[in-house]
């Protein structure tokens, strides 16, 4: 498998059209999830949940190419390139995601993807696991869930900011008339962000949210985030993450603009 694109292959992709889809999914499926994927595998994931239509009652499976993948995640189009989206699609068929309704106390254990063929020349069609049709499906009937460009996770270089984005996206509630922040405890902020159980504070900070938030400031144009704590004696209890871009009171514009992925 490892060996299977020796070399570079063209195909007739719309990529810049892709780019500019909208990712949407269901609240639980960022707070509430349990999972590690990698950097790449996050944007694979959100490229693949962005062929899903506003209207689609079912899966349909999501034809592409490794091309177009490597294409929309700016990835250098070679025989290494392809092998390696190659083992990200094994391993979102492989890698568990954990979403607990508190509801119905029921643990929903899953893949991310339910099965994939990909030829010789590099054609892949993919089928999303059917236990994640709650969390992506009839969204507009369901509420209670977030959308966001694809173009702004793929430009996200660590799986720690896409996490972050992604919780500072769905604490968003009003569409930017208030300014959206999300409270944890730091170990909650460290589950939700996948980050190493081992680290303590100090740790967490620096290498992991410090540097998430620095990347989503440099890079995502309607986020400023500004990280507040607070402490019982020396010990951090509570963290706090605002997004300072918002309110902002002489704009007209939507501030998280994917309202079009409702009507089109």
């Amino acid at each position: 498998m490892n060996q299977l694109f020796a070399s570079d292959r063209d195909f007739t992709d719309e990529v810049i059209k892709q780019q500019n889809m909208v990712v949407a999914q269901h609240n639980d499926l960022i707070t509430k999830a349990k999972y590690d994927l990698t950097t790449n595998e996050i944007k694979v994931m959100d490229y693949i949940i962005s062929k899903i239509k506003p209207d689609d009652d079912e899966f349909h499976t999501v034809r592409s190419s490794l091309y177009e993948i490597a294409n929309v995640l700016g990835l250098k189009r070679s025989g290494r390139t392809y092998n390696q989206l190659t083992d990200t699609l094994r391993n979102l068929r492989q890698k568990e995601v954990v979403i607990y309704n508190e509801e119905t106390e029921t643990a929903t254990i899953t893949g991310w993807l339910q099965e994939f063929d990909v030829t010789r020349t590099g054609k892949v069609e993919a089928k999303i696991s059917l236990k994640l049709a709650p969390y992506l499906l009839a969204l507009k009937s369901k509420g209670h869930y977030t959308q966001h460009v694809l173009s702004d996770t793929i430009q996200l270089d660590s799986k720690y900011s896409i996490r972050l984005y992604k919780l500072i996206r769905e604490a968003d509630k009003h569409r930017g008339k208030v300014m959206p922040n999300i409270r944890h405890t730091p170990e909650k902020l460290a589950e939700l962000m996948s980050a190493p159980k081992s680290y303590n504070w100090s740790q967490l900070k620096q290498n992991v949210i410090d540097k998430a938030i620095d990347e989503i400031n440099l890079k995502i144009i309607d986020m400023n985030l500004e990280l507040h704590t607070k402490k019982r004696g020396r010990k951090v209890v509570e963290v706090d993450i605002y997004n300072t871009f918002y309110p902002r009171k002489q704009s007209t514009e939507n501030p998280v603009p994917m309202t079009n992925w409702l009507n089109n």
